[in-house]
């Protein structure tokens, strides 16, 4: 089978404390996030880290979450402003919740106030659809804690609606691409029972442009297809004309649609 060259194969015990083979992008949020700790008093401590879907930027901020033990919460489409609030309260370990939002919203200032901790919030798309972005405000204003903001890639231009919000962003990172190493490293982590070569690794990647999930779902077919034909090692020769993954839907002419 092939190798490749450009890029070293990657020890299968470089894991992190959450399981994961360390990317790019954990190693970007985790910077973003520490980029707004520990500021000068009265600084802005809001970061934002930001890219297109299928990135990795979940499993980046719960990487940055565990090495930091920042409260995290996803944020989902239905949420109103005390749904955020309660969910909030709740990784923050508040068990008896004020009856109204704005005195959830006191308990959780002086909870962080008295035990600070980093708070990450994810998808934070729907607070902006929402128009519920105050309610960070609100806190980063109350607290000392450095507070990171995922979102999808025109997350930046959004939240400048909000002037007094956007002016308060000390540090915004776009996730990038999975590079060869990443998906190398993911190869690593989720075929354990099949190796890939990386001339298949690199042909994945390019094909999915970077992408970290779609390269996921390629590795892992791959395997499968594997071990159903006996083998313990393939490469991109072995794997030939089969279809990938890549999420672009098939164009059919109208010849081929009569």
């Amino acid at each position: 089978m092939s190798d490749l060259n450009t890029e070293p194969r990657l020890p299968l015990g470089d894991r992190t404390r959450t399981g994961q083979a360390q990317l790019t992008n954990m190693s970007l949020a985790l910077r973003t996030l520490m980029d707004v700790q520990d500021v000068p008093q009265h600084q802005p401590r809001l970061a934002l880290f930001y890219g297109f879907s299928g990135y990795g930027k979940t499993v980046a901020a719960a990487f940055t979450a565990a090495r930091t033990d920042a409260v995290y919460i996803s944020a989902q489409s239905i949420w109103t402003q005390r749904s955020i609030l309660e969910a909030i309260a709740e990784e923050l370990g508040v068990t008896r919740l004020e009856r109204t939002s704005p005195r959830i919203l006191r308990q959780i200032i002086d909870h962080l106030n008295y035990a600070p901790r980093p708070l990450i919030i994810d998808e934070m798309d729907h607070l902006v659809k929402k128009q519920s972005v105050e309610i960070i405000r609100d806190i980063h204003d109350h607290t000392s804690v450095g507070i990171m903001m995922i979102g999808e890639e025109g997350m930046p231009s959004k939240l400048k609606e909000w002037e007094r919000f956007d002016n308060r962003i000390r540090s915004a990172t776009a996730a990038q691409p999975a590079s060869l190493q990443d998906a190398r490293r993911l190869a690593d982590h989720y075929c354990t029972r099949v190796q890939i070569a990386d001339d298949l690794v690199k042909l994945f990647q390019d094909r999915c442009r970077g992408v970290t999930r779609r390269i996921v779902t390629n590795l892992t077919i791959a395997e499968q297809a594997a071990l159903v034909d006996g083998m313990d090692g393939i490469d991109a020769n072995w794997w030939a004309t089969r279809p990938i993954a890549t999420g672009d839907l098939p164009v059919r002419r109208m010849k081929d649609a009569a």
